[in-house]
């Protein structure tokens, strides 16, 4: 019985038929690219992305696609904002006809050197295995029936229900200026008290409708 987990056959990897111009299969210098960069083996990781983007240009945008992966995957929380400067330099790279070498450099040089942090990639693929199996799925906590979705409004919740209880966060940054939240409450406060909790007519309607109830 063939394994429920991991890649295919290389055969499925269009990469693994392909040969830089020194004679390196391109699916190696992926790899090396990749551990290296995993290691912190700065030098060795530039010269695998070197060799690809010299085979081709098709191979120098898959170096990009395993940059992008890498900076989630092996970099994450590391450096929050790798994949933001890996997309810029990309952009920067494709901006110079065939390439410019030192964007892509930097971006290699930039994920080598940065602290790594692999629990995204770790909890990404735990969900998908154990929701997969039937092991995990999303609960729905009462406080998510809000003013927002039908069964909150079904349960007549409004906006004095979402500001006391949908609005709340954890972990609230410190220095959060709320000058204005208790004006907005009153204001919110008022309007329910008016006109209770109903929903208000919004473009919703318009929006979802079918081709056919437009017409009409």
């Amino acid at each position: 019985m063939p394994r429920l987990y991991g890649p295919g056959h290389f055969t499925e990897d269009p990469y693994s038929q392909v040969v830089s111009p020194h004679g390196i299969p391109v699916d190696d210098l992926v790899s090396v690219l990749q551990k290296d960069i995993r290691r912190g083996r700065t030098g060795n990781a530039v010269l695998a992305a070197y060799e690809m983007v010299i085979t081709s240009a098709d191979v120098a945008q898959h170096l990009w696609r395993r940059l992008r992966i890498i900076a989630v995957e092996d970099v994450g929380m590391g450096l929050p904002l790798g994949p933001v400067l890996i997309d810029v330099l990309h952009r920067n790279f494709d901006a110079v006809p065939g390439g410019d070498w030192m964007m892509a450099c930097h971006a290699v040089r930039l994920l080598a050197c940065a602290p790594k942090d692999r629990t995204s990639s770790e909890h990404a693929d735990w969900a998908a295995v154990k929701v997969a199996a039937g092991q995990a799925l999303a609960e729905v906590p009462d406080y998510a029936h809000c003013v927002h979705t039908r069964a909150g409004q079904e349960l007549g919740r409004g906006l004095m229900d979402w500001w006391g209880n949908g609005a709340h966060v954890r972990g609230e940054l410190s220095s959060a200026d709320h000058r204005y939240r208790e004006e907005l409450i009153e204001i919110h406060r008022r309007d329910e008290a008016e006109n209770g909790t109903a929903p208000r007519p919004s473009g919703w309607a318009s929006t979802t409708q079918s081709p056919a109830a437009a017409e009409m």
